[in-house]
Parts: structure tokens; C-alpha cells; sequence
């Protein structure tokens, strides 16, 4: 079973290169991990991310945020599970035989997302900080975040949009730690503020969303 980790960066070559390098080393099948990195057209590292990522996908388009960057890859996507990979998540060992073991365990083979333990939200929480879903899902919605969003609250749509559906499950024995910078983490940079900036548009359009009961598009 391929694995697609999605991959948005922004001014963090050396970030991602050594984000997926921890995430490959914990594989027990890395030969059947697809990496897909997203870059922004104007990122001045661009160079930089194709001298350090010869073995990925590597997809520069026109984004404007976040959002956008994950969306326009989706499409090169050709894992059946796709991972939204994050440079401040880290990974258990052997992390893509546990997720393929609870997925043929518990989880419907067509359309679900899976809320995994990132030792830093509360249990049930409806923050996605490192969503998991089948690319059949994927394709189902037609984008991997709402393309309403710029950043903030994408996640709490797409968990409610999924709990509603009943593709929602939980699986808090995964453990993938978020290393938040009030969690131990580096601290915010440029590419964290651009995405905090867009707090009031993204509460705004989710409010709406909410009050619709987060219908699909």
C-alpha cells in the first residue's frame, strides 16, 4: 500500500529536507512512500528545495497560502492514504506499518479521516493538526483543505465536514507528536505569521460554514 506524504513549504528548505529525512528513517517501507513538496512560485529558496529534494515530487504553482499549496499538489497525489506533513510533526517508528494496520483494522476502505494523538490537543478536540485521510476522500471533496480558507480553521471544517459525513474516526493509540514551539518547538517564522494573519477572514467564512452545518461544496 503507497503512502503520499503532502508536503507545503515556504521559505524552509533545510526545515523540510530534515522533516522528511526523520519521517523516512522511521518507514519500514520507505521504497513505498511518495513524497510530494509544494513551493510557492516567488519562494526564494526554490533552488534550494530542488538541490535538496532530487528523489521528490516537487510542485512550484502561483500560491498564496497554505491552502492553495497543498490543493494545487493534491492533484499529483497516487498514494491510497495521504498524510499532510507538517515541518513541526515528528513520527513513531515503523509509523506506516501501524497506519496501515489500523486502517485494514478499523477503518472503512473508501472514504475516512483519522484523528491521531499529537500529545498536545485534547483528547476529541476538533483541531486536525495532521490530517490523515484516503486519497478516495480526497477526490471525494474535491480538495484536501476547503479552498475558502487561506489557514486558520481550515482544519476544525474539515473535521466537522467529516464528522458529520461519518468519515470521521479516531485513533488515539497513533501518537505523532506536534512539536509546537509552546510545546518545545522552534519558534514562529515568517511563514507561520503570513498564515496567523488571516485569523479574522478564516473565523468569519468558518462561522458561516458552521451555521450551514459545514455542507459539502
Amino acid at each position: 500500500m503507497k503512502i503520499t506524504l503532502l508536503h507545503p513549504s515556504r521559505w524552509r528548505a533545510k526545515q523540510s529536507r530534515e522533516t522528511f529525512d526523520f519521517w523516512m528513517a522511521r518507514a519500514e517501507h520507505p521504497e513505498n512512500i511518495e513524497h510530494i513538496l509544494s513551493i510557492d512560485h516567488d519562494d526564494e529558496q526554490s533552488n534550494e528545495y530542488i538541490d535538496l529534494f532530487p528523489d521528490s515530487t516537487i510542485h512550484i504553482d502561483n500560491n498564496e497560502n497554505v491552502v492553495q499549496a497543498t490543493n494545487t499538489a493534491r492533484h499529483l497525489a497516487t498514494g491510497e492514504i495521504i498524510i499532510y506533513l507538517s515541518d513541526d510533526f515528528k513520527c513513531p517508528d515503523y509509523w506506516d506499518r501501524l497506519l496501515i494496520a489500523q486502517y485494514k483494522a478499523d477503518f472503512s476502505p473508501d472514504l475516512w479521516l483519522v484523528r491521531v494523538d499529537d500529545l498536545l490537543q485534547k483528547v476529541h478536540a476538533d483541531v486536525l493538526t495532521i490530517p490523515i485521510m484516503t486519497k478516495k476522500l480526497m477526490d471525494h471533496l474535491g480538495y484536501f483543505w476547503h479552498p475558502g480558507y487561506k489557514s486558520m480553521f481550515v482544519d476544525q471544517d474539515l473535521f466537522y465536514t467529516c464528522k458529520n459525513n461519518g468519515w470521521l474516526f479516531h485513533a488515539p493509540d497513533l501518537k505523532f507528536p506536534h512539536v509546537h514551539y509552546c510545546n518545545g518547538g522552534a519558534p514562529n517564522d515568517a511563514t507561520y505569521s503570513r498564515s496567523s494573519a488571516n485569523w479574522h477572514t478564516g473565523m468569519a467564512f468558518y462561522k458561516n460554514r458552521k451555521q450551514q452545518n459545514f455542507p459539502l461544496i
